[in-house]
């Protein structure tokens, strides 16, 4: 057990010490965003892709009050609490499924979130449970959505929670990803299940051939039973943007 002496020595390292089980080695998201803040990066845009009941939104526009932030969730359930908390002019709820394009709609397997709501949705894969409730809705590209309301000044923060879906919905941001120049998303680390979820590595791979390199993780968490890295939250940033021309080692 760390004293709050050796607590205070890592602090002046710039490592933060939480107490925190196996399976969740660290949660930092607020961190990272205000990490990337304090060295310049202040975007006038962001969007939240898989806003759900707008956990992640209610941070990011502490950290960045100047920003117009589009939510984009298709889950009924969620509806309330991001138009009770997230009103317009500033926030823009978009009530559909991000995807590639081609696609006005999709099919969702979807889960029970308290009561009998469903607040708990993935696009289908070819090896889920054939008794799993689905339900259909309507899909569209990040291009149809945000980019004809952008400006030349505009600076973009995306971010992605969409369940294995994510290569899917940038393949719809051909024309909007030269414009964004940080991808906040949640990543896994295998395969789980076999389901066709996308990993890290593909999701990295696909990025960097578009110009975005890896710079930060705002989240790691593990398989409980055997400590094995499952997930986290990744953020990748655009080469040539000053958070990732910073090459010195201190």
């Amino acid at each position: 057990m760390l004293t709050s002496i050796g607590k205070a020595a890592f602090e002046t390292l710039g490592l933060r010490v939480r107490r925190s089980g196996l399976e969740n080695r660290f949660d930092a998201m607020g961190d990272a965003l205000r990490n990337m803040r304090s060295r310049g990066f202040v975007p006038t845009v962001v969007i939240d892709g898989g806003s759900n009941v707008g956990q992640w939104a209610t941070l990011a526009s502490g950290v960045f009050p100047e920003a117009r932030f589009h939510l984009v969730e298709p889950q009924p359930g969620c509806w309330p609490h991001l138009e009770s908390r997230f009103p317009a002019p500033r926030f823009a709820l978009h009530k559909v499924v991000l995807t590639a394009p081609g696609l006005s709609e999709v099919r969702m397997v979807t889960a029970r979130g308290a009561g009998d709501t469903p607040t708990s949705t993935y696009v289908e894969r070819h090896v889920d449970d054939p008794a799993a409730p689905r339900l259909t809705f309507p899909a569209s590209t990040l291009d149809a959505l945000v980019l004809g309301g952008l400006t030349p000044q505009d600076r973009v923060l995306l971010k992605l929670d969409l369940e294995g879906h994510e290569i899917a919905a940038l393949d719809g941001a051909a024309a909007l990803l030269p414009r964004v120049d940080v991808i906040v998303s949640e990543v896994t680390f295998f395969d789980i299940h076999g389901s066709g979820h996308v990993t890290f590595s593909q999701l990295l791979r696909y990025l960097e051939d578009r110009g975005f390199e890896l710079y930060d993780f705002a989240a790691l968490a593990a398989r409980r039973r055997d400590g094995r890295l499952r997930m986290g939250d990744a953020v990748f940033a655009r080469r040539g943007t000053p958070l990732v021309a910073d090459v010195a080692w201190a």
